[in-house]
């Protein structure tokens, strides 16, 4: 490969790993991959990108080096030097690609319930990302928490007196844990710490007072009192179902601590 064609399959590379995030951010579908915080980062990696796209295009129309008289030797052996791209810059392209070519060919999509048989699902979550307590702190009515909420409430608060009897209103998609019994099931979410590779499942157990279950995967609302349960001898949440509604999939169908 000469060096002009090198510098054009180094801008398309380049450049076309920007447009790919950029029409990912615009879209939103790139919260479906890591947290929401770092968005700024993401698009200085992008700005970051157009630059080197933009300076592979200026060094191709660079003129070629002329050598010295002392350099004469490496013209001997066909083309100069600089004429020439080593393995290790065609390799360059090929890691640049790499990303490109399975976003483009692997379907954009969130996690779901299928991927709890992989990831399992947990009965604890994180703190906020700094650690602090007060993110148990709730000060918001019951009905505005989120299974997050209610997770971290049933992990850190001391003495749930309080809290039981309360009425949830939260939105999940349906996962039938094995563990359960018949008219049970769980409302489920995704958090993202970081990406999408540190995602972890988490729920809130649900009864239907003999109502059918909801098939799984499909994003349901359910409201009612919460009550206490133990299920792998960890405490949880459980919603007594006063209603459970159909909901269309959140915009963000992740939590984030």
């Amino acid at each position: 490969m000469d060096r002009h064609s090198y510098r054009i399959m180094q801008f398309l590379a380049l450049a076309g790993l920007a447009v790919f995030l950029s029409v990912k951010y615009l879209s939103g579908s790139l919260s479906w991959y890591i947290n929401q915080r770092y968005m700024p980062l993401t698009v200085i990696a992008i700005l970051g990108l157009c630059g080197m796209a933009l300076t592979a295009v200026f060094a191709g129309r660079q003129p070629a080096h002329t050598h010295a008289p002392g350099e004469a030797e490496h013209a001997q052996q066909g083309q100069p030097a600089e004429e020439t791209t080593g393995p290790g810059s065609a390799w360059g392209i090929v890691f640049i690609c790499i990303p490109l070519i399975i976003g483009l060919t692997v379907p954009a999509k969130p996690l779901s319930a299928s991927a709890i048989a992989n990831r399992g699902i947990s009965a604890s979550a994180p703190l906020s990302p700094g650690g602090s307590t007060q993110a148990v702190t709730f000060d918001k009515p019951s009905d505005q928490r989120s299974i997050l909420d209610w997770v971290k409430l049933f992990n850190y608060q001391s003495d749930l007196s309080s809290v039981l009897g309360q009425k949830a209103d939260v939105i999940g998609f349906v996962y039938h844990d094995p563990r359960l019994p018949a008219g049970q099931f769980m409302v489920s979410r995704f958090v993202i710490t970081c990406c999408v590779v540190d995602a972890f499942a988490i729920g809130m157990v649900v009864e239907t007072k003999g109502a059918e279950t909801p098939p799984e995967n499909t994003w349901v609302r359910v409201k009612g009192p919460v009550q206490s349960t133990n299920l792998g001898g960890h405490p949880m949440a459980l919603i007594a179902a006063d209603s459970i509604q159909d909901a269309p999939p959140p915009a963000q169908p992740y939590l984030f601590p």
